[in-house]
């Protein structure tokens, strides 16, 4: 299994300090001395050169882990939300079109979990257009297409297996959380987990959300 290249190039850094031998090699040098005493002028480049060798390798470890830890630091909801965005942005036809959860739910038969209902939806006046698959962070996903009867726009519901060791801690509807919402490409994406699924929903209404409030 590959190792998260944050790890390798931790792992690297802490590899780089002088094995016995090589300290030993590194006294030996600084320790000759010619007939009058003095230390050989000749030795103290090749040691200089070793220890700043050693020193230029330590620094591009550190630059290169600073740099992996903040592409880390960004959120997995951020992460998600934009997703989420350029798929709404750029919508892709429909692999099926119905007003019927039940066919939705027939259709999905290649997901390993089955599309459901959020009880924070429940009050929603939405009006379903149908579903396509697609993936959230790369893991297989559903895309269900709604409506309201107020918009001509439509929305998107995703639903996927959450997956903590891929999403992270989000948080649970049935833990008394509430759906995490952030901005992305000028719209509000919430992002939640409820029932084992992580749900993500896109909103343009602004005045007031249709995700119902605790």
């Amino acid at each position: 299994m590959k190792r998260p290249f944050k790890d390798t190039v931790r792992a690297h850094f802490e590899r780089q300090s002088l094995s016995s031998d090589q300290f030993e090699k590194l006294e030996a040098l600084m320790g000759q001395r010619d007939s009058t005493g003095t230390t050989l002028r000749r030795s103290v480049p090749r040691a200089i050169g070793w220890m700043a060798g050693i020193a230029a390798t330590v620094v591009i470890a550190i630059g290169v882990l600073i740099l992996v830890q903040g592409v880390d630091s960004a959120s997995m909801t951020e992460r998600i939300a934009m997703e989420v965005a350029r798929n709404q942005i750029k919508l892709k036809p429909l692999d099926i079109s119905t007003s019927s959860f039940s066919e939705v739910r027939a259709y999905f038969t290649d997901l390993d979990f089955v599309p459901t209902r959020s009880s924070l939806l429940k009050n929603a006046d939405f009006e379903l257009i149908g579903g396509r698959y697609c993936s959230i962070q790369s893991v297989p996903a559903a895309q269900l297409r709604v409506k309201l009867p107020t918009s001509e726009g439509t929305q998107t519901l995703y639903q996927t297996e959450y997956r903590k060791d891929v999403f992270g801690p989000l948080p649970v509807i049935e833990d008394g959380d509430v759906p995490v919402t952030t901005n992305a490409k000028g719209m509000r994406i919430s992002v939640w987990v409820e029932k084992g699924l992580l749900f993500s929903l896109t909103e343009e209404n602004w005045e007031e959300s249709v995700i119902a409030p605790k």
